[in-house]
């Protein structure tokens, strides 16, 4: 900051000294006796200055000129030894770049050289490892069929287990994904037997269902077993035949019962109280299987 006033001052007494006003006329700058004219002759102005000043005029004018030469002589050598300093100040920065530059360039080649070296590594373990992949890979693939074989081992047993739970959907679920399981495997014959015996779990599972489904009242629960049905292999346009037919088969109950009721007005003898069973007066109507034309081959489900 100090650097660039004391500059800021050299140049205004350097502008004041050789006068440099733009607003100076041609007729002033061509004067040859004016001091700041670049066509100034001295022999000129001196022999003027003799004829029309005095001694002391010109003692005084004498001073003022060599204090303005001593101050310009001052200007100058500040000006010099200020850019001789940053001369050398720019070439020590000059040889510190390329010393850095020497040494950033040798960080350089190392760092490639380790590069080369870890590239030439990292091919080496590759190569090595290369078959262990291949090991790894092959374990993996086997580790994920022992885990598909025994779930198809243990298959049974969890169906029966949500069975007995009445865990339809978690049933149906496994089925769902033991079934893709099984046709992947359908002609080995070690799995004939888990396939039996996941049809026999299944039809027993319908057996249930459909039973629940007849006895039930509630229409979310029926709508429930269908659902469940339709997904275990039950076309719809079975499952609608069945509907009708069991809305038809109590429709008739309810219309048997309401004319035992009517035949009970003209019986004084029969207690009014008693409970109608249509059970016990009817006969167990309820069908708790599939009709014959309605039953699906489960083993086909599983194939």
């Amino acid at each position: 900051m100090e650097e660039d006033l004391q500059r800021k001052a050299i140049k205004q007494r350097l502008k004041k000294f050789y006068g440099s006003d733009t607003n100076s006329s041609l007729t002033d700058r061509d004067d040859p006796v004016n001091i700041d004219s670049p066509s100034f002759d001295a022999h000129l102005y001196l022999d003027r200055s003799l004829k029309t000043k005095d001694l002391s005029d010109l003692m005084s004018e004498e001073k003022v000129l060599a204090e303005q030469i001593r101050s310009l002589d001052s200007d100058m050598q500040t000006l010099v030894y200020d850019n001789y300093s940053k001369f050398i100040n720019a070439t020590d920065t000059i040889r510190m770049m390329k010393s850095n530059f020497s040494y950033v360039r040798a960080e350089m080649n190392l760092l490639l050289q380790n590069i080369g070296s870890i590239v030439s590594v990292s091919g080496t373990i590759n190569e090595s490892l290369a078959d262990k992949r291949k090991k790894l890979s092959t374990l993996t693939k086997t580790q994920l069929t022992l885990n598909k074989l025994n779930y198809l081992v243990e298959l049974p047993l969890s169906l029966r287990k949500y069975m007995n739970k009445c865990d339809w959907d978690q049933t149906v679920l496994d089925l769902n994904k033991a079934k893709y399981i099984l046709k992947s495997y359908h002609n080995t014959p070690s799995f004939r037997s888990i396939r039996e015996d996941c049809a026999e779990i299944v039809s027993e599972i319908c057996s249930r269902l459909w039973r629940q489904f007849e006895e039930s009242s509630d229409v979310a629960e029926c709508s429930n077993h269908l659902k469940i049905l339709q997904q275990l292999g039950f076309s719809r346009q079975k499952l609608s035949r069945a509907i009708l037919r069991l809305a038809k088969r109590q429709i008739s109950q309810r219309l048997a019962y309401i004319k035992t009721l009517v035949c009970e007005v003209d019986k004084p003898n029969i207690s009014r109280d008693k409970a109608f069973d249509p059970a016990v007066n009817f006969g167990n109507d309820f069908v708790h299987e599939p009709p014959a034309g309605e039953r699906v081959d489960f083993k086909t489900l599983l194939l």
